[in-house]
């Protein structure tokens, strides 16, 4: 993090580095995340990495891609087939713009994830990503989503095509950048 710009600024760097970490990730790796799409989780007031996570980032109005994925997973049992129409979309145009993304990250849960009821519970986290020489560290404040954001729908139809064995119901949390 470049210590002369301001929190906003350096955050939208980071959206931008997120957005080509993963046009590589479903251009090069058939999807599989790279280190610096995951997270160290740590308490706000300082500690060793708690957890380490995956997180996504989500356009700022996804109702098309949630639409469009949601066919292609409905479309066909064949999970290989669901996966190269998915990492066409995702790889030709999804993450092309960084400016339209959320600055809300979000990230997927079972039901009775201990994890998740604790970063609940914290309202907060300390999230540091990392990977090669690029390092990025920022507090976030912690919410529950509700099924109906488009967020939680968009997080669990992009996790359902690399994850065919998702339950129907889980959840998913959003972590906002106090900035």
């Amino acid at each position: 993090m470049d210590p002369q710009l301001s929190s906003a600024e350096s955050y939208k760097r980071f959206v931008a580095w997120q957005c080509r970490l993963r046009k590589m990730s479903m251009r090069e790796l058939g999807g599989r995340p790279t280190p610096g799409m995951s997270a160290g989780v740590y308490s706000v007031s300082g500690s060793e990495e708690k957890w380490r996570m995956n997180f996504l980032i989500v356009k700022q109005d996804s109702d098309f891609l949630n639409a469009e994925l949601r066919h292609i997973i409905h479309k066909t049992q064949d999970s290989a087939e669901r996966l190269k129409s998915g990492l066409r979309i995702l790889s030709e145009r999804h993450y092309q713009d960084d400016f339209n993304f959320s600055d809300e990250l979000t990230a997927l849960f079972g039901l009775d994830s201990g994890l998740a009821d604790a970063l609940i519970t914290a309202g907060e986290c300390h999230l540091k990503f990392a990977e090669s020489n690029m390092e990025y560290a920022f507090d976030f404040s912690v919410r529950a989503m509700q099924e109906q954001d488009l967020a939680h729908q968009a997080t669990y139809w992009h996790n359902h095509l690399f994850n065919p064995s998702i339950p129907g119901r889980v959840r998913i949390l959003g972590f906002t950048p106090r900035l």
